[in-house]
């Protein structure tokens, strides 16, 4: 083989490497494209049946919540819209085109109760701390005694989950997180305290 040859066969080689690990990361993100709007139709719908197979059975669905002043989180293993956990889990009437917009996240705003923009919005990119966050504070200022070890389960379901936030211009909104796990999508935390301003 002479040397042109030779470096003929390396840029295939590279240009075809580039090229699967390329339609590897579109891969991925259409997986998780389908499981938001599947999740958002489910919700939409009322459809718990969809919604409990996209939660995983060894680590259930964590849910944020504000029955007083600090925010706390439950966990469970489903979701029953007939006998929520918690029971004043919010009724999901929202607006939405479906389209994802994957950029920064809208931030909920107190003094003008409403969300900064609305649509379907999903970070790619940013790993969000508010589970963790929360369960360090519960041990700092609200007197529990949340084990160290679970506390390092939250921050590493954190670094592989992504924050999706969908909002409309009536008040109706869903927060939630999908978690890739073994290669596949879950809904492992349900937010319903962002929007909560109550002190």
């Amino acid at each position: 083989m002479n040397k042109m040859t030779i470096k003929c066969s390396t840029l295939i080689i590279l240009i075809c490497g580039l090229l699967f690990s390329c339609q590897t990361k579109e891969i991925k993100k259409g997986n998780l494209e389908s499981i938001i709007v599947q999740v958002v139709k489910a919700f939409k719908e009322k459809d718990a049946l969809t919604l409990n197979t996209l939660i995983p059975k060894e680590k259930g669905l964590i849910v944020l919540i504000k029955p007083g002043t600090m925010i706390r989180y439950c966990k469970t293993d489903q979701i029953d819209f007939e006998k929520p956990v918690p029971e004043y889990l919010p009724n999901y009437h929202f607006v939405t085109d479906y389209i994802i917009k994957f950029e920064n996240l809208p931030t909920y705003d107190c003094d003008a109760m409403k969300w900064s923009k609305q649509g379907l919005y999903c970070d790619s990119v940013s790993i969000d701390r508010l589970l963790s966050g929360t369960a360090i504070n519960l041990n700092k200022f609200g007197g529990d005694n949340i084990p160290e070890s679970e506390l390092k389960s939250f921050v590493d379901l954190e670094k592989n989950s992504r924050r999706i936030v969908l909002s409309d211009n009536e008040k109706g909104e869903l927060v939630f997180y999908l978690t890739l796990i073994n290669n596949k999508w879950y809904l492992t935390i349900l937010d319903t305290i962002s929007s909560d301003c109550g002190a």
